[in-house]
C-alpha cells in the first residue's frame, strides 16, 4: 500500500488529456482577447473614488485587467480554502512516517527477542522439577 506524501499532485492521464483540454480552452479566449483589445483601443478614464486619483487606459486594458484581477483573487481564495487540506495531509504523511519508523523500531526489537535463546535452553536443561521441589520444600 503505497500512500500519498506531502508533496504529491494529480496528475495527467498518460495521454496529457487535460494538457489537450487546457490548450483547447487558452488558445480561443487568447484569440478572442486579442480580438477585443484591437477593437476597443480607445480611451476611457478611470477615477479611484475615493482618491483624487485619474487614469487614461484603453477599454481593453480596463476590462482585461479587471478579468485578471478577477482571477488573481480567485486564484488566492481557492488556494487559501485549500490550504487547511493541505496542511491536514502533511500532519497525516508525518504522522504515517513516525508509524511506520516505530512499526520497523518494533519488529526489529521482536525480531531480537525471538532470535534470544531463553533461559532454560541456553543452560541446556530444564529447571522446572528442581524448581518445584524447592517450593515444595523437599529440596
Amino acid at each position: 500500500m503505497t500512500a500519498h506524501g506531502a508533496g504529491d499532485r494529480p496528475t495527467t492521464t498518460g495521454d496529457g488529456t487535460l494538457r489537450i483540454l487546457f490548450w483547447l480552452f487558452t488558445i480561443p479566449f487568447l484569440a478572442l482577447a486579442g480580438a477585443f483589445a484591437a477593437a476597443n483601443h480607445q480611451p476611457l478614464t478611470l477615477r479611484l473614488w475615493p482618491f483624487p486619483l485619474e487614469a487614461q487606459v484603453p477599454i481593453y486594458a480596463a476590462v482585461l485587467g479587471a478579468f485578471f484581477l478577477g482571477l488573481l483573487v480567485a486564484a488566492l481564495w481557492f488556494w487559501t480554502a485549500g490550504l487547511g487540506g493541505r496542511l491536514a495531509r502533511r500532519r497525516s504523511a508525518r504522522h504515517q512516517r513516525a508509524l511506520e519508523q516505530e512499526t520497523t523500531r518494533l519488529k526489529r526489537q521482536l525480531a531480537e527477542k525471538n532470535r534470544a535463546p531463553p533461559a532454560a535452553a541456553a543452560t541446556g536443561h530444564d529447571d522446572t522439577r528442581a524448581r518445584r521441589l524447592i517450593a515444595a520444600g523437599d529440596g
